[in-house]
């Protein structure tokens, strides 16, 4: 078998495949493993997640990954207040809303609780076959809001969560699509229905990418960096894949970058005309993460959580990311959308000011002196083109939504993009790395 991408779908598929007795190669263009998983250590064991890093309640297969691989997780620092920038004034409150908090959180978690009665109707992982799928996919998830949803606080906080997950791709995203990111459970509107405290998001200990390096560690074969795959053939006795200067044959292929990326290697015979028209119709969103270091968490003594709600400026939320000593205290920045677009073609100078300038703003003075700024754009990563993951525009899920997981001949697709359940989460690409092998090896017997 041969993987192409040593994300972490590739990885655990072919971890699950090796476990099996299959022998695997596992190829990567890059010349890191990890994927849209990306850890910067900057020493004294502090480091910085520029790609995934968060592990929600309710994931499973995640946290006993870790466990497997002796990757400790710890909760997130997010005790304190929000800050909240509306209309050009700073203020700071609990949760989501300032003014009119109580009507709008009602707003809220009624139009929430609406969407998780609609998403119920899609079949897991096959929302194209829903009773209603051609009405929900022929609108928007936008029109949707501005119909149901009258309290604007609770509108707009819907709509950014939302754009969040696809990282504010261009296009509006269909209602189906946005029903389908609500049925797989990879979404923060089920907390909104919950009944009770979920807990914490947490963290991994050292940062997210060891879970990819511990993987490829543990394969019997070392994984083959610095190899972008260009083509791929199949006949009726395996595959062909040419990854850099080496020419690999199996019996069968696993690809687990976005469909976007995966579009890009030429393939012989070509793909399904589904699947292609699939991958023209998938973008990626684009995201910029900056982190700034500081001597300490100067926001929490200020009953701060980190976090920021805005309507304006390059940086319209953050987190805090400090690690798991709280000290030096770290601010994760998000850039995510038009301003990601507008400001990627900026020099880092001129980004650093923009980001320090939004921060100022929201927490004071001593947030515009980090002793260290560091920042991704993946949207110029040329082996990723963008996050969080690939988005479907309305229409796209009702046309051709059956070919992003069904095989093409002996390909077999994988990545978070494909997961039914967590679907563009980091759980999300674990399960679909394990739900990928087992259809291998089925295929193989």
């Amino acid at each position: 078998m041969v993987v192409v991408g040593a994300g972490l779908s590739g990885l655990r598929a072919a971890r699950e495949l090796a476990a099996a007795g299959v022998s695997v190669l596992v190829v990567e263009a890059q010349r890191r493993v990890g994927g849209r998983t990306y850890t910067v250590p900057l020493g004294d064991g502090l480091f910085v997640d520029h790609g995934g890093q968060w592990v929600s309640p309710g994931q499973e297969r995640l946290p006993e990954l870790a466990a497997a691989l002796g990757v400790e997780l710890f909760p997130s620092w997010d005790a304190g207040l929000t800050v909240h920038w509306q209309h050009g004034r700073r203020t700071v409150a609990p949760g989501l809303f300032t003014e009119h908090a109580e009507s709008s959180t009602a707003a809220l978690r009624e139009a929430a609780t609406a969407l998780v009665a609609l998403a119920d109707e899609l079949p897991p992982g096959r929302p194209w076959e829903a009773p209603r799928a051609a009405e929900w996919d022929a609108r928007t998830f936008h029109a949707w809001l501005d119909e149901r949803v009258d309290d604007p606080a609770a509108r707009a906080a819907l709509a950014r969560s939302l754009e969040g997950v696809f990282g504010g791709g261009p296009g509006r995203t269909s209602l189906l699509a946005a029903l389908a990111i609500v049925r797989s459970g990879a979404h923060e509107i089920t907390r909104l229905v919950a009944t009770g405290d979920l807990g914490p998001e947490r963290r991994f200990v050292g940062g997210a990418q060891q879970l990819s390096d511990r993987m490829a560690a543990e394969l019997p074969e070392p994984v083959l960096l610095d190899a972008p795959v260009s083509a791929i053939g199949q006949d009726a006795d395996g595959v062909e894949v040419a990854a850099g200067a080496t020419t690999v044959r199996a019996r069968r292929a696993v690809i687990s970058p976005a469909p976007a990326l995966s579009a890009r290697i030429r393939y012989e015979p070509p793909l399904p005309a589904a699947r292609d028209h699939l991958t023209q119709r998938m973008p990626m969103g684009w995201v910029i993460k900056a982190h700034c270091v500081y001597p300490e968490r100067f926001w929490a003594r200020d009953g701060l959580s980190g976090k920021v709600v805005s309507d304006e400026g390059a940086v319209r939320a953050t987190a805090d990311n400090s690690p798991p000593s709280g000290t030096p205290g770290v601010l994760v920045a998000f850039i995510e959308g038009a301003q990601a677009r507008r400001l990627a073609p900026a020099t880092h100078e001129e980004r650093r000011a923009a980001v320090l300038a939004d921060l100022a703003r929201y927490f004071g003075p001593a947030a515009a002196e980090p002793a260290g700024y560091h920042e991704w754009s993946w949207g110029d990563d040329p082996f990723t083109r963008g996050a969080y993951g690939g988005y479907l525009a309305p229409g796209v899920w009702t046309a051709y939504g059956p070919a992003l997981r069904a095989p093409a001949g002996r390909l077999h697709w994988t990545g978070a993009e494909t997961a039914p359940t967590w679907n563009g989460k980091l759980e999300g690409a674990v399960r679909a790395g394990e739900l990928t092998a087992r259809e291998v090896l089925s295929a193989l017997r």
